[in-house]
């Protein structure tokens, strides 16, 4: 091979990752991957060092929501396995991220002397890595890396999930091809008899239905069709909600928007227009169990027409490789344009949208007033992150302006993750200012990333809700087991070395904390909101009295 055509291993898999369109990566070094961190920091990509391993699984997470995907590179074993739950949620929700780990050379991986920060068994992470990724690769041999490379990264970008590439100490510097072009076909191919039948009896339903509803869902920003979803939507005329995990996918100043669905958790009439329509049309909604929040209108199979990425539900027919983009495409084709019907959105707590708000100086904060507080507060430049748990449930009551997008882990609901996600979708969308919304028993689990935001000089806004440990638990069943030793959170800015903190009390502390954000746009700031412990979103109260009636019946 000449040198004019040679590479290495270590910088064609980077290559690739810029030309996937990466301009940061996420990490903790270790010696089984500092050769390839030395490759990295010769790069054009930004290496941003994290805490530990799962709060830059998290980063990337919410990085790859707002670039289209992200990458993580850790060492073997030790780093692997810490990283492993943040891969669990990224899978579930169908986030695009590289996962990259160092490994022992390639000769040990023969012998049977135990090598530190493994197990003894040199498979074991790629075995548990190929269960939550769409492709996964071991790079042993020179000559076949650049295709497993290639193949690897191409998945990630086509299916929208985590994919996994292991590359052993001595690969790194293995010489091999230069990297050509790299262009990814993304399409997901439908069968076309399939298509045709799904649409045929999709239509039939519809034209039947009195009061339909489209029911909007994150798969459609996932795979860059949300043009497409508002054009059919807007064809149909029909009201339509989104779900928890597709908020703004269209915009939520829509004439035709009815407000966010989300269970317990819904707006008065998003509620009320699902759980009255006789047919519901959901279009890349992920159904879980949070989303459904125990509606009988979405238990009901012979209510649904459920199209997500690949495939379409109509009751209880199934049609395989049926890609969304086209069914969507299709059935805008064949269905006459409707003119929309109009329905006040309303929320599912009273007053959060209605202009009457005056702050109260003296009066202590509750959890309704501070989000009725926030309605005001967030504008176009914002990019909201809610928190599992409480804080995931209040700011689906927030109306988010245009050009606003919202994060929060809505199924996986792996609580800890949104100080990271601040982090990384900082990162992603510099233009934008994150505002999120934490409590403070999340909040400890990953706290020391907030030392990272300030090393990067970047400027979210955190609001620390401090309600004295795990409320969402405390409702459903209370217990010492729920407490948590408080911190002095404000504080921690000047800890870290960066930002400002303030504690707020009342509703006049609350608008001499938002006018200091306001007036420091770069910086950093960590509110903290003081609240009783058991102040919490309506919804939250919902939920814990569902999962205590379920025990009581369990028990009988």
């Amino acid at each position: 091979m000449s040198k004019k055509h040679k590479s290495t291993i270590g910088t064609y898999l980077i290559k690739r990752l810029e030309q996937a369109g990466l301009k940061h990566i996420f990490g903790v070094p270790g010696d089984y991957v500092l050769e390839f961190f030395r490759y990295l920091e010769e790069s054009r990509l930004k290496v941003v060092c994290n805490c530990n391993e799962l709060n830059a699984g998290y980063a990337a997470d919410a990085y790859a929501r707002m670039n289209g995907i992200s990458a993580v590179c850790v060492t073997y074993g030790v780093g692997g396995y810490s990283l492993f739950n943040a891969v669990v949620g990224a899978f579930a929700e169908r986030i695009p991220m590289v996962v990259i780990s160092g490994a022992p050379r390639v000769f040990e991986r023969s012998h049977h002397h135990l090598l530190h920060h493994t197990t003894g068994d040199i498979n074991l992470q790629y075995n548990m890595y190929e269960k939550i990724t769409v492709s996964s690769c071991v790079l042993v041999n020179p000559e076949q890396a650049p295709e497993q490379i290639d193949k690897t990264i191409a998945a990630c970008l086509k299916f929208k999930r985590p994919v996994y590439i292991e590359i052993p100490i001595d690969v790194i510097s293995m010489p091999c091809p230069k990297p050509g072009p790299f262009s990814v076909d993304t399409t997901i191919t439908s069968d076309k008899a399939c298509l045709d039948e799904a649409v045929s009896e999709t239509l039939a339903l519809l034209e039947q239905a009195k009061r339909p509803v489209a029911l909007v869902g994150v798969e459609s920003h996932r795979l860059g069709i949300r043009r497409q979803l508002q054009e059919l939507v807007e064809h149909t005329g029909y009201p339509f909600a989104s779900g928890l995990l597709g908020r703004t996918v269209i915009p939520e100043e829509h004439p035709q928007f009815v407000g966010v669905y989300g269970g317990y958790a819904s707006w008065e009439s998003a509620r009320k227009a699902v759980q009255e329509a006789d047919i519901i049309l959901c279009l890349g909604t992920i159904m879980t169990d949070i989303q459904i929040g125990g509606s009988k209108a979405l238990l009901d199979p012979g209510r649904m027409i459920v199209a997500n990425s690949d495939k379409v539900r109509i009751k209880h027919h199934i049609y395989n490789h049926v890609g969304l983009k086209d069914f969507m495409v299709s059935l805008k084709s064949r269905m006459k344009k409707h003119k929309p019907v109009k329905i006040s959105p309303s929320h599912c707590a009273a007053g959060m949208t209605d202009g009457d708000y005056r702050p109260r100086p003296g009066h202590k904060i509750t959890v309704k007033r501070f989000y009725q507080r926030m309605n005001r507060f967030i504008d176009q430049h914002s990019l909201v992150i809610g928190e599992s748990g409480d804080s995931i449930f209040n700011v689906a009551t927030l109306s988010l302006p245009k050009g606003v997008s919202c994060i929060g882990q809505a199924f996986y609901l792996s609580i800890g993750f949104a100080t990271p996600a601040a982090l990384g979708a900082a990162l992603a969308a510099p233009k934008s200012r994150v505002v999120a919304f934490i409590g403070d028993g999340a909040f400890q689990m990953t706290a020391q990333e907030v030392s990272t935001i300030i090393r990067e000089k970047l400027n979210p806004i955190i609001f620390l809700m401090n309600n004295d440990g795990y409320t969402i638990e405390r409702v459903m069943v209370d217990g010492a087991f729920n407490d948590l030793q408080g911190w002095k959170y404000s504080k921690l800015p000047s800890v870290f070395g960066g930002g400002w903190g303030c504690a707020v009390k009342t509703e006049g502390d609350l608008e001499a904390a938002l006018k200091r954000a306001a007036d420091r746009p770069a910086e950093f700031a960590l509110i903290e909101v003081i609240l009783d412990r058991m102040d919490c979103a309506e919804a939250t109260r919902m939920y814990g009295a569902k999962y205590k009636a379920a025990n009581i019946s369990a028990r009988k």
